[in-house]
């Protein structure tokens, strides 16, 4: 069955999709109205919810957040005795924002002094942690949102319990990130390789790491943030396409270094900042889009989103 461009185009950029039935079509067209009902799901329910806007303040939020959860790893690693070891893998993962993040280790370590100055300390350095919480809870609202899911279902004492045992967790999670990326950084150096010719291998097999790892952990946040039963494939196949422009997006910031010409020719020193927050942005909204395109491939497959 062939069909001409003008009814290919109606389909593409009309609401006539929608009315489509596929049962009696072959399975090659069937497929192709399934996918693009899938992209238009995703875009126009990205563009209803104001995801970018979304986007935005989440980045806000994370940037409030971010020295408190720094303060939490260095904390943790003060009780294990390995600060320096910690400091120094900080250093070598983000390499291309030194002064940046020598002043967000100082106001980190400023937090830890006033938490053990007593009492009053104590009490301020939990406000700073409520910023990690907030985060956590404003994620989980977008989320929700996406899945167009305004009031969050879940019981308060069973969310805190959450967000309770990721502040546990989380800065372990970063300390093994952290060995692992510097071990596996080394490896060539530790076995005795010389690599010469060939040593883009190690920076691709690094690439390669790097996608799967994020492709995991965008597929568990898609699985578990919403509060909806959000079926694991779904979550997963989301996860493989946003973590693929993520990782993208990641090379091209770090190669390239967009941007860091011009505005160091305008900010100097401070040029770190903005470009964290064009960072922060775009990362979001690559993130989101995932989130979205979960819950097209759902919401297409006619399987209904129980809460």
């Amino acid at each position: 069955m062939s069909h001409s461009w003008k009814e290919i185009r109606d389909i593409l950029f009309t609401n006539k999709i929608w009315e489509l039935e596929t049962d009696m079509a072959s399975k090659a067209w069937g497929r192709f109205i399934h996918f693009v009902k899938v992209i238009r799901d995703t875009v126009d329910t990205f563009a209803e919810n104001r995801m970018g806007f979304q986007c935005v303040a989440l980045s806000y939020f994370v940037t409030l957040a971010c020295i408190p959860f720094v303060a939490l790893v260095f904390f943790v690693s003060n009780g294990l005795r390995i600060t320096d070891e910690v400091t120094v893998l900080l250093q070598t993962i983000i390499p291309d924002n030194a002064e940046l993040l020598h002043i967000a280790l100082e106001k980190a370590q400023n937090i830890i002094h006033v938490a053990q100055s007593g009492p009053v300390g104590l009490v301020s350095a939990l406000l700073f942690i409520w910023a990690i919480i907030w985060l956590m809870f404003q994620t989980e609202r977008v989320f929700n949102n996406v899945w167009g899911i305004r009031k969050i279902p879940r019981n308060i004492f069973k969310r805190f319990g959450y967000y309770i045992s990721f502040l546990f967790l989380g800065p372990f999670i970063v300390i093994i990130f952290a060995y692992g990326i510097a071990l596996y950084s080394n490896a060539s150096h530790f076995i005795g390789w010389d690599l010469g010719h060939f040593a883009f291998l190690t920076r691709f097999i690094g690439w390669l790491l790097f996608y799967g790892i994020t492709a995991f952990t965008l597929s568990a946040m898609y699985k578990f943030i919403p509060s909806p039963k959000v079926k694991y494939r779904f979550a997963l196949q989301s996860a493989l396409f946003a973590a693929l422009a993520f990782v993208g997006f990641q090379y091209l910031y770090l190669e390239t270094q967009m941007f860091v010409s011009r505005l160091n020719a305008v900010y100097g020193v401070i040029a770190a900042i903005p470009l964290f927050l064009i960072w922060l942005n775009f990362s979001w909204q690559i993130v989101m889009y995932g989130a979205e395109l979960t819950y097209a491939l759902q919401h297409q497959s006619n399987e209904p989103e129980q809460v």
